[in-house]
Parts: structure tokens; C-alpha cells; sequence
């Protein structure tokens, strides 16, 4: 008996114990419940879907064939009833959900096409044909409600993708109702691609593949199907389209995946998937011209419409080789990003920045005008033929249309989301200690060795810096016995001379420098030679006239601080400069508690990826961040293309019998009719920079400079 008390009495005790630990964790308890509840909500409304939308089908088929006695629907029936059993018993008792799955989307999209292909006008009144109506409807808004509960589950995984299987299974299932009842195979099969399409460009979060379903939509009602000369039910119709374009729908909106992110998916492909699907896509965009010239001839004024047909296809076909050549070249620059992707370590893996390294953002934004107007070229062979229109011409168009509105929102998102070029330059000379008089100072051989191996870590740090940004690298140049006047001369303006490899000039330059240096801040040269802050920005505006370039110079050197003031009142150049300044200085031939490069590590370690292992802002941190920029640094942007390098792009990549087009494409820029309002922000801008300076000013190419 004492013992089962004493054993009472310790589960007791056990259990009050623990209370504190329920007690705290029953937010996470409530919320899991409340997950839990949501997915098996989300889960019920979409078999209670799916349980309507049979209901609907079967009442569609059934007053079809009690109508028609058509032998076909009920075989159909029959056998999608027997499908049906099958896909229950390979979930329930082989738990092969995924082949039950297809089987249920591709008998689905198929009973969706025979009811909305047999529609006719003697039973489209019955009361049954209405109530099949009604429940299509309610099927699909409880479909919608699955899809939207489903995208909002935590649970939720987020994968970028083209097309699902069920949606893809589905558009199979409508193209064989279409066999099945002899209603143009090849003109529905042609347009369930182009929907197909389309889909894939709203998975790519493209808003001009939005624009493209709803003329794709409006269309196909009021051109496409009365052309074939079918009475289709629109409420079938509506509710397959439905099915299929919600979830690409609402995830664009919904989806955090970014657009390149979803680009992944096609970009990170193999080289020789990306070439055949260009070759795919440039055989779509053949054939429809060839279409739309087939049926040309029965124009009841054809003698004047096929001159101007063939006037414009010469133009089609012109800007469709500018645009096939883009195309080549930008995969050809992804290629080249892939493996520079696949050669870099963990740390240093970021395909924007690679891009953007390579030229990818310049490239854009000058085929974006070429891919533009070769939009236009086939919409005007559309409107051309608009009069000898069928269901051939159309579906074609709309299978050539998304494919190049794709390839434009893709080149726009590039244009307007990677950062410019850069190249640096890093010259590090040992600092020991300099005697302004120009004389000798001995120093200990431990002192020297010290020196040497800090210099040497300073250059493997910057080498780091270079390479984790994807910096075009010019040179990293240690010198143990200085360097002069003429050779630093000769380096920078070599360096400022710099191009890309596609010929326009780097956005940004970036000089990094360690070293002797006076109290002004001015670098002490050999041979008693010193580079003042004057001279080396008038080497920068020889080079830079009229462009618009940048530079940055990041100096770790005792007293570098002093080339802030002259910098900030710059008001013609767009130049920054990164250093430091010591809270506490001492004599430096009794030792000094801050050494040359101990900013560099902890901003190269800041800037490649450890942000939170630098605090900046302690009170205990002697080497304070500073920098300080010219007074139009705010106006700057990125390098946009001009006519020269648009012509320049142009003679170097395309075949000469189309550069009379540029001359299309070069048409005058006029001014922005907000230029009052794009002074004023230029000007608040730059108030802002002065008045109250960002802790943190990123520089667009990954890396900020930083002040305390």
C-alpha cells in the first residue's frame, strides 16, 4: 500500500513539474493544431471539388446520349467509370497515388472536352444541362478555394517549375475529346498548346503572359470556335481553363520565388536543351508564317493584300533572324555563367552577380528593344491576315506570341534587376614606418618580417573581395620597394582605360591601395615621389569624359581620412571613397595598437557574407569605418545603352542585309515629361546624402561601404 502511494505521489509530482513546459509551449501547440485543421480543410474542399465536378460530368454525358444515342459517349462513360475504380484501387490497396492521379487528370480533362464538344441546341435549355452548369461552376470556385488554402499553408512547398502534371495531363485529356469527336484535331490540339504555353509564361511570373491569356481568352470565344464552325459548351470550357490556370495564377502573386529564381528552372538546364528549344521555337514561328501565307490567296482582294503581305514577311523575317541571333547569344551567356557557377566555392555562388559580371544586364537591355520590335512584325502579319482567319492561323499565333513575350519579360527582368560591371585594382605596398624628410629608418628584421606577411594577407584578402563579387580583376600588385610616379601613372590610367569584353566601359572602377602615405593622405611614392588626390582624379575625368562611370577607392592607410572633405565636395565626378580612421594613435616607433589591414579583414569580412560577425558600431572599436562620396553620387546609374552602342552591338553580331533596320530602331530619345519631378528627387537625393548619410551605401554590386 506504500508503495503505490509513493508511486501516486511521484507521477503527481512528475506532472506538476512539467506544467511549466506545457504552459510554454502551447502557442506552438495551438498553432500546429490549427495547421493541422487547415490542411485537412483545404484537403476536404478539394475532394468535395473534384466529387461535383464527376456529379456534373456524368449528368453532361447522360443527357447527351439520351439525346443523341451516340454509341461514343457512352463507351466513354463506361470506360471512365472503370478508370475511375482502377485509380481508387491503386491508391487504397497498392498506394500508388501518382499513377491514380494521372489517370483522374487525364479522364477529367478528356470528359471535360466530349461535354463541351457535343453541345447542342436541342438540350441546351433542359433542366439537367442547366444543373450541370451550375455545378461545373461550383466546382471550379471550390477549386479555387483549394488552390488558394493550399498556397497558404505553411506546409506548402514552394518549387519553381513550367507545368504540373496535372495540368499537363489535363490539356492531353481535352486534345483526345477533340479526336474523339472530329471537331479539328490538329486547330484545338494546336490551341491547347498555346494555353499550355502561356501557362508556362505566368509560372515565370511574366505579367505580359497575363495579358496574352486574356487576348487568348477573348479570342478564342468570339474568333476561334465560331471559325471552326462548333457549338461548344462555354461552362466546360471555362471550368477546364479554370482548373488549369488558377494555381499559376495565384502563385504569381502569392509565390515569393523571385523571376529569376523561376527562370532556374530553364536557365540552369543543359546547353543542348536550351539550343533545341530555340530551334523549337524558331520551327513555331517559321510555320506560322508559312500559315498565315497559305491562306493569304483567299482574300477576296488578294492582288493587294499579298504585296503587302510579302513586303512585310520580308520584314518578319528579318527582325525573327535579329531575334533567333539574341536568342543564341544569350544562352551562349548563361552557358558561360553556368560553368562560372559551377567553378566557384559555396561562398562565392550567386548567379546575379555573375550575370551582371559578364555583361548579361548591358546585353538585355539592348536586345529588349530588338525582341520588341519583333512583337510587333508578328502582330502585323496577324492583322494582315486577319480577314482570312481560321483556327489554323489563330492557334499558331497564339503559340508564337507567348513564346516571344516570354523571352521580353525575361530580358526586361534582367535589364532592371542585375547590377552593372566592375573592375578592380589593388596595389599593396608593406608600410613601415616613413620619414617625411625622405630618410632612412632601420628597423629590426622581425619588424620587416611581420610587415611582409601582413602585406601578403592583405593581398589574399582583397584577392577574396575580387573573386566572392565577381569583380573583373586588372591586377593585385604587391611591391616590397614602392612604386614611382611614372609606373603608378602608367597603371592607373591603363586601368581607367578598361573596357567589357562587349566594348562599352565598366560601370564602376574600384582602387584599392595600402601603403605609405603622408598626414595629408597623400600616397607616398619611391624615389620621394606622392599621388595627391587631385591628380589621380584628374587621370579619372581624362578617361571618363562623358560617360558616367564611377569610381571607388578603398584605402587602408594610416591617413587616408583626410581625402574624405575633398571627395564630398566633388560635384562633378561620381567618386567614394571607403577608409578609416583610428580613435587612438600613437607613436609608431614605440608600436601601434592599430595596424595597416585590420580594417581590410573586417571589411572584406563584412562584405562576403559574415555581416554578423563584424560589429561596427562598439564602443571598445578602435578602427572606425568611414566614408564619404561626391556630391552628385545620388544622380548616378548603371550604363544605359546609347544609338552608338546599339549600332556597335549590331555591326558586330548580326548579318549585314539587316542593318538598315537600324536605323528603325534608333529612333530619337525624347525627353521624360516628369524631368520636373526627376529634378526634384535628384535634388532630395542628394540632401539626403548630406544632411543624414546611410550607415550602409550598397553600391549595386553586392558590396557597401560602411560608416560607424
Amino acid at each position: 500500500m506504500r508503495r503505490q502511494l509513493i508511486s501516486v505521489r511521484n507521477y503527481v509530482t512528475s506532472g506538476v513539474t512539467q506544467l511549466p513546459y506545457y504552459a510554454r509551449n502551447l502557442p506552438s501547440y495551438l498553432w500546429q493544431a490549427r495547421q493541422m485543421k487547415l490542411q485537412f480543410s483545404v484537403h476536404y474542399i478539394s475532394y468535395i471539388s473534384t466529387l461535383v465536378l464527376l456529379i456534373a460530368l456524368a449528368l453532361g454525358l447522360y443527357t447527351r446520349w439520351e439525346h443523341s444515342q451516340d454509341l461514343t459517349i457512352l463507351i466513354i462513360g463506361v470506360v471512365g467509370m472503370f478508370l475511375f475504380g482502377i485509380s481508387c484501387a491503386l491508391t487504397y490497396y497498392f498506394s500508388m497515388e501518382s499513377v491514380s492521379s494521372a489517370l483522374v487528370h487525364l479522364w477529367l480533362g478528356c470528359l471535360l472536352g466530349m461535354v463541351s464538344f457535343t453541345e447542342k441546341v436541342e438540350f441546351s435549355h433542359d433542366t439537367a444541362e442547366e444543373v450541370m452548369n451550375i455545378m461545373l461552376l461550383t466546382s471550379l470556385v471550390l477549386y479555387c478555394f483549394s488552390v488558394i488554402g493550399e498556397q497558404f499553408k505553411s506546409s506548402a512547398a514552394i518549387e519553381a517549375t513550367m507545368l504540373t502534371k496535372s495540368e499537363l495531363l489535363e490539356m492531353t485529356g481535352m486534345v483526345i475529346a477533340s479526336f474523339l469527336t472530329d471537331k479539328d484535331f490538329v486547330s484545338v490540339a494546336l490551341l491547347t498548346v498555346a494555353l499550355g504555353i502561356t501557362i508556362i509564361g505566368i509560372r515565370m511570373k511574366s505579367i505580359l503572359a497575363v495579358l496574352n491569356l486574356l487576348c487568348l481568352v477573348i479570342v478564342s470565344a468570339t474568333l476561334f470556335f465560331p471559325a471552326l464552325k462548333v457549338s461548344v459548351n462555354i461552362y466546360s470550357l471555362c471550368c477546364f481553363v479554370g482548373r488549369v490556370v488558377v494555381e499559376p495564377l495565384v502563385d504569381l502573386f502569392i509565390s515569393k520565388l523571385t523571376v529569376l529564381e523561376r527562370w532556374q528552372v530553364f536557365l540552369r538546364s543543359s546547353q543542348f536543351r536550351r539550343r533545341i528549344a530555340l530551334l523549337i521555337m524558331a520551327t513555331a514561328q517559321i510555320s506560322h508564317l508559312c500559315v498565315a501565307a497559305r491562306f493569304m490567296p483567299n482574300h477576296k482582294e488578294w492582288y493587294i493584300v499579298v504585296p503587302i503581305f510579302v513586303a512585310f514577311a520580308v520584314l518578319w523575317f528579318l527582325f525573327h533572324v535579329v531575334y533567333f541571333i539574341t536568342c543564341w547569344q544569350l544562352m551562349n551567356k548563361i552557358t558561360d555563367c553556368n560553368l562560372t557557377f559551377g567553378s566557384l566555392h559555396d561562398e562565392g555562388k550567386n548567379i546575379s552577380r555573375i550575370m551582371a559580371s559578364k555583361g548579361v544586364r548591358h546585353f538585355s537591355l539592348i536586345s529588349q528593344r530588338l525582341v520588341l520590335y519583333t512583337i510587333i512584325s508578328t502582330l502585323i502579319i496577324a492583322i494582315i491576315g486577319f480577314e482570312t482567319r481560321n483556327g489554323l492561323t489563330i492557334s499558331m499565333l497564339f503559340i508564337v506570341l507567348p513564346l516571344e513575350l516570354m523571352v521580353l519579360s525575361l530580358l526586361l527582368e534582367l535589364g532592371s534587376v542585375l547590377g552593372g560591371t566592375c573592375v578592380g585594382y589593388a596595389l599593396v605596398v608593406p608600410a613601415s614606418y616613413y620619414r617625411q624628410d625622405g630618410g632612412a629608418t632601420l628597423l629590426p628584421a622581425v619588424t620587416l618580417q611581420e610587415v611582409g606577411a601582413r602585406s601578403t594577407q592583405i593581398l589574399n584578402q582583397i584577392q577574396r573581395f575580387f573573386s566572392y563579387h565577381i569583380i573583373d580583376t586588372y591586377g593585385c600588385d604587391y611591391s616590397s620597394s614602392g612604386i614611382t610616379a611614372e609606373s603608378l601613372e602608367t597603371k592607373l590610367k591603363t586601368f581607367f582605360e578598361r573596357r567589357t569584353t562587349d566594348g562599352p566601359r565598366f560601370d564602376t572602377y574600384v582602387v584599392y591601395y595600402s601603403g605609405h602615405v603622408h598626414n595629408s593622405g597623400d600616397w607616398a611614392l619611391a624615389d620621394n615621389g606622392l599621388l595627391k588626390i587631385t591628380t589621380l582624379l584628374e587621370w579619372w575625368r581624362e578617361q571618363n569624359t562623358d560617360y558616367g562611370a564611377r569610381l571607388i577607392l578603398i584605402l587602408d592607410t594610416e591617413h587616408s581620412y583626410t581625402w574624405v572633405k575633398p571627395i564630398r565636395r566633388n560635384n562633378t565626378d561620381f567618386v567614394a571613397i571607403q577608409t578609416y580612421k583610428a580613435s587612438k594613435i600613437t607613436d609608431p616607433e614605440e608600436g601601434c595598437e592599430v595596424h595597416i589591414g585590420d580594417f581590410t579583414k573586417d571589411w572584406v569580412e563584412y562584405n562576403c557574407g559574415n555581416e554578423l560577425g563584424v560589429k561596427w558600431g562598439g564602443v571598445s572599436r578602435v578602427v572606425k569605418p568611414l566614408y564619404g562620396s561626391s556630391k552628385c553620387w545620388s544622380d548616378f546609374t548603371f550604363h544605359l545603352p546609347t544609338n552608338e552602342d546599339i549600332a556597335q552591338h549590331w555591326n558586330a553580331n548580326f548579318p549585314k542585309i539587316t542593318r538598315h533596320l537600324i536605323k528603325a530602331i534608333n529612333f530619337p530619345n525624347f525627353g521624360s515629361v516628369c524631368c520636373c519631378c526627376d529634378c526634384v528627387l535628384k535634388c532630395l537625393k542628394r540632401k539626403r546624402m548630406i544632411w543624414c548619410p546611410p550607415l550602409e551605401l550598397d553600391t549595386g554590386h553586392g558590396f557597401k561601404l560602411i560608416r560607424s
